[in-house]
């Protein structure tokens, strides 16, 4: 994986997905301050975007070295040394004690989860009472899209850029119809929209 030119790409052309989905994320759950974990973070582009509208702290969590030495960076450029910090680790196996975060977050990482209901169980677990997990896939609406090709042709992309960084992911995707019914969590509602699958989950 080209760790540089999805870093670039995240931070220029796709920003205007990311701006979305923190605006998102915060009308469904209301939270804008206590502790927030995003979850498969990558270079924390999710975080990032929701650390901008909100008084919140972050963990960004991945099981990518390479990427958290990215989102370190990011965390630094972006001013957040005092609210962000990176945590190297799986999903499915979180070291954060029972009912310790506000917020899970994720976007994009749960087709690459070995046992999804398990990760999600994990994050129910670290779950404070009245925290919320909102987590999913998607690239935004048909007026993001614009907004990002837009973003594209003002930074001097090419269209098929996309595709050649992220060759790795094509079959890859999420069976969310066996995430709903293998799960066990009474709080659990499954969001599907123009702008993707979203999980939401409430403690």
């Amino acid at each position: 994986m080209d760790v540089t030119g999805y870093d670039r790409r995240a931070l220029g052309v796709d920003s205007p997905m990311y701006d979305y989905y923190a605006q998102k994320i915060i009308e469904k759950t209301g939270i804008t301050s206590g502790l927030c974990v995003d979850a498969g973070s990558g270079g924390g582009y999710l975080g990032l975007a929701l650390a901008k509208i909100t008084d919140l702290a972050f963990i960004f969590l991945d099981q990518s070295e390479k990427m958290l030495e990215r989102a370190e960076l990011n965390i630094t450029n972006a001013g957040l040394k005092k609210r962000a910090r990176t945590l190297h680790a799986d999903v499915h196996k979180i070291p954060l004690t029972n009912e310790s975060v506000d917020l899970v977050i994720s976007r994009g990482s749960i087709p690459f989860w070995k046992e999804p209901v398990t990760a999600l169980k994990e994050f129910y677990r670290i779950l404070a009472p009245g925290g919320m997990v909102y987590v999913g896939t998607g690239r935004g609406t048909p007026e993001v899209k614009k907004q990002v090709e837009a973003k594209r042709e003002e930074l001097g992309e090419k269209p098929h850029d996309w595709e050649k960084e992220h060759h790795h992911m094509r079959g890859i995707h999420c069976d969310y119809d066996g995430i709903q019914s293998g799960i066990s969590i009474a709080n659990f509602r499954l969001n599907r929209g123009e702008d993707g699958s979203w999980i939401h989950m409430w403690k």
